[in-house]
């Protein structure tokens, strides 16, 4: 199976991937999050200053800080010699990303389930339901943004949103890795729907070790999410490809 991503920064990106929302800064920091994390732009693509700008019509400033806080992420590095570029995909870092979910987010549930509200409980549901109405409509994308609420929406249950921004870094790579999944085609929606359901209903029903047990079961533990990782053999090569900078980028300026 082929996919062809992007090294073309220029054809990913235009005025209207701003969502005008916080500063110019954070502007262009979530659109070119956005399509570096959705795998829009392959990994190991030159990043230009000048052309970023021409997309979005922005000054330079707000796009070298931009660019500041993804290498701060580990999502853009600087080669030298050849500028800045999108990161290579890092399996360890996808390790670390399923180990912080793992432990974090098992914790999370029990305790969602002792201190979660009513209100709470009525959030998880309408977005359970959206996941379902998207998987319906075969709108992968969207059933993936539903999974990102929800996980968040537990982690508020328990009285933590502030560990939410922290588990959005440490997972990045296993964001990429399930954007490649969609992208290729190779999902298990089916399946992370009806985990959910049994997330919810144990939360639901105020019982921790339940809630903590669905977690765990839908998360999987770090080396069996790895090693099934190796084991799609087309998933892994094509890992393998997009973890090397394509022979056909041209170096130069990034200015």
């Amino acid at each position: 199976m082929s996919l062809e991503l992007s090294s073309d920064v220029t054809e990913v990106l235009s005025p209207s991937s701003l969502d005008l929302e916080g500063s110019l800064v954070d502007q262009v920091h979530k659109a070119l999050r956005a399509v570096i994390v959705e795998m829009r732009l392959r990994p190991g693509s030159a990043l230009s200053e000048k052309e970023i700008g021409a997309c979005l019509n922005v000054s330079k400033t707000p796009i070298r800080e931009a660019l500041i806080r993804l290498v701060e992420e580990r999502l853009v590095t600087v080669v030298p010699k050849s500028g800045t570029r999108v990161a290579l995909i890092d399996i360890e870092r996808f390790r670390e990303g399923c180990f912080a979910r793992l432990y974090i987010e098992v914790a999370a549930a029990a305790q969602a389930a002792t201190l979660r509200s009513d209100a709470h409980i009525n959030q998880m549901k309408a977005n359970f339901s959206r996941q379902r109405e998207a998987l319906e409509r075969e709108e992968y994308w969207s059933f993936f943004l539903c999974d990102e609420q929800f996980h968040a929406l537990i982690l508020k249950a328990a009285g933590l949103p502030g560990l939410i921004p922290i588990m959005k870094l440490a997972k990045v790579e296993v964001d990429r890795i399930r954007s490649l999944r969609n992208r290729l085609g190779v999902r298990r929606t089916e399946i992370v729907l009806r985990e959910h359901e049994a997330i919810v209903e144990a939360i639901a029903a105020r019982d921790p070790g339940r809630a903590s047990q669905a977690m765990r079961d839908h998360l999987g533990e770090v080396d069996q999410r790895t090693w099934a990782l190796g084991e799609d053999h087309v998933l892994w090569s094509f890992i393998e490809s997009v973890s090397k900078v394509p022979a056909r980028t041209t170096f130069g300026s990034t200015g």
